[in-house]
């Protein structure tokens, strides 16, 4: 909170933002209060909430859209271990053994795929911490 009553230099965004405009030492204390209050951390670094996205998430976009565009296909895919959307998924992930990321693909698919309704971004998210809970997929893929 010590930061907050000093000269307001932050980047002007999340739903403190939203809330309290005034560029003043009140106001930035509600809006530290308010950021912090309702927890909008992933609305923030996602850039819905008047934020630039965060780099990671930048690069995680083409995934995301990748899993969204594909997902139908990655399910049965995925399930079987083999084909050319879990294939396009590897190449996204960086990955240059295509065949161990579909057979691990296929291992982890209860993982993967743990709820019924899930996000293309959910999905994603998903995949990377499969890769990277693996040693020899985190080792043969670009994931960060």
């Amino acid at each position: 909170t010590s930061t907050s009553f000093a000269a307001d230099s932050s980047s002007g965004c999340g739903v403190g933002w939203m809330v309290f405009k005034d560029n003043s030492l009140v106001s930035s204390f509600f809006r530290a209060a308010t950021n912090a209050t309702f927890l909008n951390t992933v609305a923030m670094t996602f850039g819905t909430s008047g934020c630039a996205k965060h780099s990671i998430v930048m690069n995680d976009k083409s995934g995301i859209h990748f899993v969204e565009a594909n997902q139908l296909q990655l399910v049965v895919e995925m399930a079987k271990g083999r084909g050319e959307s879990v294939s396009a998924m590897g190449y996204v992930l960086g990955c240059r053994n295509l065949d161990l990321f579909s057979a691990k693909a296929r291992s982890n698919y209860n993982n993967i795929f743990s709820k019924d309704q899930m996000s293309a971004s959910e999905i994603y998210q998903n995949i990377k911490n499969s890769v990277k809970a693996d040693k020899d997929l985190s080792l043969s893929c670009n994931v960060i």
